[in-house]
């Protein structure tokens, strides 16, 4: 069986010196590379201005190309290198072209294109703009003989700039820089990253520390949700992490569907106890607009109803006539003046009850 042999390492010892320069071991070589806006220069690190940009490659090339200690990314690397060597050298104080990212973009299995991107170094007292770098490099792509660099594109400097996504956020235009998420903070070996959560996120500030696969987040506490940048308490219904249970708001709604039902049914209940409390009998109403009374009645013995007797005494009208037929005058009534009902009558008795018989 045979083994593959690891890749030879060409940074060990540093050949880039101990003034911060990084050494990037390639396939049969090692290349030296300082931070953002600093240029290598014999073992140190120097400020400049820098350029940043995109260049199309074409050519058959597999996944490896993406690996630093590849061949066929050490094929690129010098192309490159040697492309913008020629492309610049007019340009008053350029430097160097560091490669910063490979990344294949397959078309078809024959054929595949290549986005490197790459940061172009000049003295820090040089006179040269993105306008002029890429009007220089796109003339060097129409005077090519060949189409190995089809394309070049200016990019921003927090495109290539090496922050770290989920910490923090990349600000600034020539000179960008990595600003911690809200809650964290930078620690002292690290200016990409912000690893640590700040003082801030306390308690006191209904704030939490939570750290997942290694990424420090500050966090609401359960019932706070985030309103910029504070965590203030969730709304009336609302709870949970990040105020996203509705489970509160759902009870209050039918507690209140229903509230509102059994108040609506107290109401009419007592609405239809009122109106049968005061509604009145019809016989009796019928016997009340007929004339009878019930003042006499009582509520726990049965009893009778008597029609009651209408006069004309001390009546103003002289015309008026009485409705009682018992004080209607007979025909007869003058042969009998001054004489009262019970001289003209009287009782007689009989089997079937009592009847009124003239005493003449």
């Amino acid at each position: 069986m045979t083994t593959s042999k690891p890749p030879e390492n060409f940074c060990i010892p540093d050949p880039c010196g101990q003034n911060f320069a990084q050494c990037v071991s390639l396939n049969s070589n090692y290349t030296c590379q300082c931070k953002y806006g600093y240029y290598f220069s014999n073992d140190n690190c120097y400020k400049g201005k820098a350029f940043p940009g995109f260049i199309t490659v074409r050519g058959n090339y597999s996944d490896n190309v993406e690996i630093v200690n590849s061949t066929e990314y050490e094929d690129v690397f010098i192309k490159v290198s040697q492309f913008f060597q020629k492309a610049l050298e007019g340009l008053y104080g350029y430097k160097d072209t560091v490669i910063k990212e490979i990344q294949s973009l397959k078309e078809s299995r024959s054929v595949s294109q290549i986005r490197v991107t790459v940061t172009n170094l000049f003295l820090e007292n040089s006179n040269a703009t993105n306008v002029t770098v890429s009007s220089a490099v796109e003339m060097a792509i129409n005077k090519s003989e060949n189409t190995y660099i089809s394309s070049y594109k200016v990019a921003k400097p927090c495109d290539v700039f090496p922050c770290d996504p989920q910490t923090t956020e990349c600000v600034g235009d020539m000179v960008p820089e990595c600003k911690c998420k809200s809650g964290l903070e930078k620690t002292e070996w690290n200016d990409y990253s912000c690893l640590v959560c700040s003082k801030d996120c306390s308690p006191e500030a209904n704030k939490y520390c939570a750290i997942e696969r290694g990424v420090p987040t500050c966090d609401c506490m359960n019932n706070f949700e985030d309103k910029d940048g504070q965590c203030v308490p969730c709304p009336v219904g609302f709870s949970g992490k990040k105020c996203e249970d509705r489970t509160e708001l759902i009870l209050i709604i039918v507690g209140s569907v229903f509230g509102a039902t059994i108040l609506a049914l107290v109401i009419a209940v007592s609405v239809v106890s009122t109106r049968v409390k005061h509604k009145q009998n019809p016989e009796k109403k019928n016997l009340l607009k007929s004339g009878y009374s019930d003042t006499d009645i009582s509520d726990d013995r049965p009893s009778m109803l008597f029609p009651r007797v209408q006069t004309t005494s001390g009546h103003a009208n002289p015309g008026y006539q009485p409705n009682n037929p018992y004080d209607m005058r007979s025909t007869n009534r003058g042969h009998f003046s001054g004489r009262d009902y019970d001289d003209l009558y009287e009782a007689s008795r009989e089997p079937r009850g009592f009847r009124m018989q003239n005493r003449y």
